[in-house]
């Protein structure tokens, strides 16, 4: 049988069970990724096992979510993050650095590999041809500690993709049409794979800002092949020597097909307050806009944010309009520095934040009260923002570009004339604010400093074969992971303490 990429690369993987549906295998994980909201857990479960040094091929932990320090809890995080790096063998990106899912993709993404974070957008690595899955904190330490990553057989389902891009249009786009088409349903037990002749007209950037957002979709995971718009963007990092070309086969045979046209695809805008309720941008003009965001998880690479730099200069943002861009990285930052758009933001009224996550998981950057908010995040949930009864929408660079200008949501086309961004030949970047691993002998040297808020992982018994106990809470449909636990400065500082967090748990369903 002809296989997608996604099976080959997984079959290259499988330590235990064998590729027939509806059955489990493990896969060997190369890398592993965590950020500080989910990472403090990670690392103390990773403690609790005794493992001394990490088993991957490379681990890295980043902090990028909890960057408000209004007391002693996040920094305390953060030096018990950094400290940890330094005892168990991973590398460490401090605050400031950049969003994890944009910073790995620059540093240490290699196509072909199994990457596995403690967050669900993870999956951005399969722009660059990876398997990357997001999963839950003791599936990442465990599979530091050498241990498989355990999951069902999924179904691949194939997205080909033809055509190219008219002006305007972008990846998001693509895969807002996705969350148009099939739902936050309609990636459940399945890997997302894109190809076709349209492919070759998506760069590196655009095919991570699709495979971030397949989460969104439910997805296990999305993959891109790796071809030589992920060389082109792997060469500009000064890692070209770590590019392989990878591909499905020719007439690979997948679960389930669908096909995008790019060239019919218009702009496109998910309304509140779920990521695939999709209406064409021409549908909502005119809708008052008080706050534009642009960049944080998704849509902050340095060409989302040139076309953003080339459609404003010489204009400044409607007088209504808070305009404010979070660069992905660092790296970003810099090179939109040196390309001198950070000029024309700053000259046009633009706030320059951190690079971070920030307002994507309502840290800061809550919009006001009864206000349109249009972000180009990958999630709009009831009150992620922050704000009770919020109203954000969610888009492309393009679209948020064109609200920040006119004040209302407007069509991108009417800008004129779409910006030619050329990106450097090779990115400005600073190798060294990532901090390396320690050699292993150093290691032993280190003491992993704790703040009061810092809980050790308690110990528990193995769970007998059966457990009996009253329900305490029926949910309904459409529970989202902020449902579960919320975001936002009151609840994500206290994830390296169990006991606190846990009186947080399901509080926005029922606060008993």
């Amino acid at each position: 049988m002809k296989k997608p990429l996604a099976r080959k690369i997984l079959e290259k993987h499988i330590l235990s069970g064998r590729w027939e549906p509806d059955t489990e295998i493990g896969i060997r994980i190369d890398q592993t990724i965590t950020q500080d909201a989910t990472g403090t857990l990670a690392y103390l479960e990773f403690e609790a096992l005794g493992i001394d040094q990490v088993k991957t091929e490379l681990s890295a932990s980043y902090v990028d979510h909890n960057l408000l320090q209004t007391d002693f809890k996040n920094a305390d995080d953060h030096r018990f993050l950094q400290t940890v790096a330094e005892k168990y063998g991973i590398y460490f990106s401090p605050p400031g650095n950049g969003v994890s899912h944009q910073v790995h993709m620059e540093r240490f993404g290699i196509p072909g590999k199994t990457l596995l974070g403690s967050d669900s957008h993870t999956s951005t690595g399969g722009g660059l041809g990876m398997i990357a899955i997001g999963a839950g904190g003791l599936d990442v330490a465990l599979a530091m500690a050498g241990e498989p990553f355990y999951l069902q057989v999924p179904k691949i389902f194939g997205i080909r993709l033809i055509g190219r891009f008219s002006p305007w249009v972008s990846g998001k786009d693509v895969i807002l049409e996705m969350l148009r088409r099939h739902s936050v349903k309609g990636g459940l037990g399945k890997i997302i794979e894109y190809f076709g002749p349209g492919v070759k007209h998506l760069s590196a950037t655009d095919r991570a800002t699709i495979a971030n957002m397949g989460a969104e979709l439910g997805a296990t995971t999305t993959i891109f092949p790796s071809d030589e718009r992920v060389k082109e963007f792997m060469v500009r990092q000064g890692r070209g020597s770590q590019w392989i070309h990878l591909d499905a086969d020719e007439d690979a045979h997948y679960d389930e097909v669908d096909e995008i046209d790019l060239t019919k695809l218009e702009p496109l805008i998910a309304c509140p307050t779920s990521p695939d309720n999709i209406k064409k941008v021409s549908e909502v003009e005119g809708i008052p806009v008080q706050q534009v965001i642009i960049g944080s998880s998704v849509n902050s690479s340095f060409r989302d944010l040139m076309i953003v730099c080339e459609a404003i200069e010489g204009k400044r943002a409607h007088p209504q309009v808070s305009l404010e861009i979070n660069p992905g990285s660092r790296q970003v930052l810099e090179n939109v520095i040196r390309e001198g758009g950070a000029l024309a933001l700053t000259h046009a009224g633009a706030r320059i934040h951190q690079s971070g996550c920030l307002g994507c998981i309502g840290m800061g950057q809550a919009p006001s009260t009864g206000t349109v908010s249009l972000r180009t995040f990958p999630r709009n949930f009831p009150g992620r923002s922050g704000t009770e009864n919020d109203q954000v929408y969610l888009c492309s660079p393009e679209t948020a570009i064109a609200a920040a200008i006119f004040g209302k949501i407007t069509d991108p086309r009417k800008l004129g004339d779409y910006p030619d961004i050329v990106e450097p030949e090779k990115f400005m970047f600073n190798e060294e604010l990532i901090i390396k691993p320690l050699p292993p002998a150093e290691t032993k040297k280190v003491n992993v400093i704790r703040g009061p808020n810092i809980v050790p992982f308690p110990k528990l018994e193995p769970l007998p074969a059966e457990y009996s106990g009253e329900i305490l809470l029926k949910v309904g449909d459409n529970i989202t992971t902020d449902h579960i636990l919320s975001g936002g400065n009151d609840v994500l500082p206290l994830r390296s303490n169990i006991p606190a967090i846990s009186e947080h748990v399901y509080e926005r369903v029922d606060k008993t």
